[in-house]
């Protein structure tokens, strides 16, 4: 492939790197899609789409399922270090360490970018689980070799509610895994991406109401720091500083 893409003959030529992000946005926005959606989207012919797209697989950034492409797990991997919402991390750091302090059961953070959930930040409890998340790509197929049925996890039963809407906690009391015992309070990070704090402790402790409280007052508490506008690091003006007195009386030149 050339240096450069035109997509038309009209316009400036597109770089071949702007032109893959555009199609890797588009793979972002619409989860999984076939050719002619991701043709209609990015405005691009279908033969560059096509040729991309090969491209993109023979690299990890997409990848092509019986449903159509998404995103790739190299991207997926990236995420985990850019998600969705940049200052998750950040704003994310102090409740969850609250909440685990609070608990001693391991908390996680998690994200659903584009179809694909990834786990960001994992801390672990006072209190052992049998099972314990890694950050990184929730690997469904992983998941059921160890029997744990990814649809049925609190955490993805969580993102499946905040993308309708509805925020209130997911409890799982040793129903997925009868070692363990999880609640999950959605997030709803923008118009197409959603999270998920999760808390987990051993099946015997149950989940008990201050925990769910508490673990839905984590999530407002992240909701409502990334609502805020984030903090720039221009200083704001401070009070004049008084001018003081020359030798010999008077005050220096303004």
């Amino acid at each position: 492939m050339g240096a450069a893409d035109s997509g038309s003959s009209a316009g400036p030529p597109r770089s071949v790197v702007s032109t893959a992000f555009t199609l890797l946005g588009c793979l972002r926005r619409l989860g999984t899609a076939r050719v002619s959606e991701l043709e209609r989207a990015s405005g691009l012919p279908r033969t560059t789409v096509t040729r991309l797209l090969g491209q993109l697989r023979l690299a990890g950034a997409a990848e092509h399922t019986a449903d159509g492409w998404r995103l790739g797990p190299v991207i997926m991997e990236l995420g985990t270090q850019v998600p969705g919402e940049p200052r998750l991390r950040e704003v994310a750091q102090r409740p969850l360490m609250d909440l685990a302090r609070a608990t001693g059961g391991l908390v996680a953070l998690s994200v659903d970018i584009g179809g694909r959930r990834l786990v960001l930040d994992v801390l672990p409890g006072s209190r052992p689980v049998a099972f314990e998340p890694r950050p990184g790509p929730m690997d469904d197929e992983h998941l059921a070799a160890i029997g744990l049925p990814a649809a049925r996890l609190a955490t993805a039963r969580a993102h499946a509610q905040a993308r309708a809407g509805d925020l209130s906690p997911v409890i799982d009391i040793g129903d997925v895994d009868p070692r363990v015992s999880c609640v999950a309070a959605p997030l709803r990070l923008s118009r197409s991406d959603t999270g998920a704090v999760s808390l987990m402790l051993p099946r015997e402790e149950g989940i008990a109401d201050h925990v769910v409280r508490a673990t839905r007052r984590t999530a407002g508490r992240i909701a409502t720091e990334l609502s805020r506008p984030a903090p720039t690091d221009t200083a704001a003006p401070g009070p004049p500083r008084r001018r003081s007195p020359r030798p010999g009386g008077g005050l220096p030149p303004a």
